[in-house]
């Protein structure tokens, strides 16, 4: 079992892209509706609160539940990979990383605060207040993980198939990020602005600014008190599909039209 000491500088590092449905002009545009189109995309990702971005983008109701269930799905294998959790067959691991996903989300916090117009262009400002709970059980899952890899050293787990072990060190992690949901506050908060994309006929945002505000909702990086930051010892768990992305959600939104 030597093989299977986890490395205990572990950093969860997620950034989740969601492929979101396009604005149609025909139902209005301006200041207002691209505030509201930006916190639709929010509230359908975080939230799986669907009513106004399935106004605002014509999507179906099983549309936007995709899009909040996808999020969901990227975050909870995004949290394994980032603790070295490696499903088992039969087990309820995933399905329980992602029920704690939906716990995260819940608390993200965020306000639009501005949209202004410059030079014939839109932005929309976005104050968002990010969750805190990967800080506040940093020490814990350090600790627990060091733990565990020397009772691993210690031949403690040399009788257990791969299957019980991991299910054994999956339920550590679990234990310790559920124990802190009482506690999850949210961080002072950081200002994000999005370019409004309009062609007249849509509207949408950028992959790239949505990975700004969705990089916001949630705290990665752990500080030290000598201001460094805590490497990822995990490599950078990003999920990304950003080829081609304006093209998809345009074609979905036309054949929706």
């Amino acid at each position: 079992m030597r093989s299977m000491i986890k490395k205990s500088g572990v950093l969860v590092l997620v950034l989740v892209v969601m492929l979101s449905l396009t604005g149609c002009s025909l139902f209005g545009n301006g200041k207002k509706q691209y505030a509201s189109y930006v916190k639709s995309l929010l509230d359908v990702n975080y939230k799986a609160e669907f009513t106004d971005y399935m106004k605002i983008t014509g999507s179906t109701q099983e549309e936007a539940q995709k899009v909040y269930d996808d999020g969901i799905t990227y975050l909870a294998e995004a949290l394994m990979t980032a603790y070295g959790i490696n499903d088992v067959e039969g087990s309820d691991i995933k399905s329980r990383f992602a029920d704690l996903a939906k716990e995260i989300y819940s608390h993200a916090s965020y306000e639009i605060t501005e949209t202004t117009k410059t030079d014939g262009v839109f932005q929309v400002t976005v104050t968002i207040y990010p969750i805190d709970i990967l800080v506040i059980t940093y020490d814990d899952v350090v600790a627990y993980i060091e733990d565990i890899n020397g009772r691993v050293t210690a031949g403690e787990y040399n009788d257990y198939e791969l299957e019980d072990y991991e299910t054994e060190y999956a339920q550590g992690i679990l234990d310790i990020l559920t124990a802190a949901l009482p506690n999850i506050g949210n961080k002072e908060g950081v200002t994000v602005t999005v370019t409004i994309l309009d062609n007249g006929e849509y509207y949408y945002i950028s992959d790239d600014d949505f990975l700004a505000l969705d990089k916001a909702i949630l705290i990665t990086n752990i500080t030290n008190e000598d201001g460094t930051t805590v490497p990822d010892a995990e490599g950078d768990t990003t999920q990304t599909d950003t080829e081609g992305t304006s093209e998809e959600t345009t074609a979905d939104t036309e054949a929706a039209e």
